[in-house]
């Protein structure tokens, strides 16, 4: 199973929404180990990309059998996710909501009371589809941007499933600026993932000591708008069980590249103290710093040698 877009994946999502979303929660996450078992054996790419993503959070020098163990846990965290996005539609929102514990909830009603809108910056971690629902149980109007896919029939049916109790998720696209300024001007709330640059045009800034880009629409908006900017995050729990720890709004500096850089630090900094508290959820499948990618492109120049 290659878990990245295409019509392939497509279909898989339809056959495991007709069979596996059926299964019990327990069984499907046997399953979703099963299949990311599979996957870090037979995706040596794949697991290049998390083994990088994860020896920057770490160390350097990480014990190797930690390091094999970690990224085999965010794989099968990630297959545990897409149960939980192809179950979706089965819960009820009084089921999601009673496996969810959220700390911090005042920090959100304080933030929203500023009346300019919220942005909700927060990380792959977790399982932030299922955590997202508790906008919906609590009436929140809110948005979740979401990265476009060059498969469209794909992109179509990961939305439908996110949006089955209600939320509206928005692929990143041209002219989606205006919604957005729009929405925080009505005093709703938008949510923007900050920890991967998937335009590969953002800020450069430091990420677990080591220089990368990372994407800054976030910070820029709430910049230009006044909106709080708000960090949450999500956790699993070992009981089945989800936590969401939501901080208190960053205070913003206005100005120019150099306020750019430190409001953007303080996000950074918030999103390493969650990462670092599960590294095994950060689910990144891709290469967030560049040695990583060209620890790839040097792999596959050797595999084609090999050939």
């Amino acid at each position: 199973m290659k878990w990245h877009n295409g019509t392939q994946e497509y279909y898989e999502f339809k056959v495991a929404g007709f069979t596996l979303s059926y299964l019990p929660k327990k069984v499907g996450y046997f399953v979703a180990c099963l299949t990311a078992d599979i996957v870090y054996v037979l995706s040596p790419a794949r697991r290049a990309a998390v083994k990088d993503n994860m020896k920057h959070v770490l160390g350097s020098d990480v014990d190797e059998a930690i390091l094999k163990k970690t990224v085999r846990s965010v794989l099968r965290n990630t297959g545990k996710n897409y149960f939980d996005l192809i179950k979706m539609p089965r819960m009820k929102i009084e089921e999601i909501e009673r496996s969810i514990l959220v700390h911090g909830w005042q920090d959100f009603e304080e933030a929203l009371g500023r009346g300019r809108g919220v942005i909700f910056v927060t990380a792959h971690l977790g399982s932030f589809d299922v955590a997202a629902q508790i906008l919906v149980a609590r009436s929140v109007k809110a948005t979740v941007l979401v990265e476009p896919l060059e498969s469209a029939p794909l992109l179509s049916h990961l939305i439908s499933l996110r949006e089955s109790k209600g939320l509206s998720f928005v692929p990143v696209q041209l002219g989606l600026l205006k919604t957005v300024v729009q929405s925080l001007h009505r005093g709703e709330v938008v949510v923007l993932a900050c920890d991967r640059d998937i335009s590969k045009d953002g800020f450069r800034s430091k990420f677990f000591g080591e220089e990368t880009t990372m994407p800054v629409g976030a910070v820029r908006i709430a910049m230009r708008t006044g909106a709080a900017l708000v960090p949450v995050f999500n956790l699993r729990r070992t009981d089945g069980r989800y936590d969401i720890y939501i901080e208190p709004a960053i205070e913003l500096v206005s100005g120019g590249d150099e306020a750019m850089a430190g409001n953007m630090e303080q996000v950074i900094a918030v999103m390493e103290k969650y990462i670092r508290m599960a590294p095994e959820q950060w689910v990144t499948l891709s290469p967030i710093w560049a040695d990583g990618h060209q620890g790839r492109l040097e792999q596959s120049a050797h595999q084609s040698e090999n050939v």
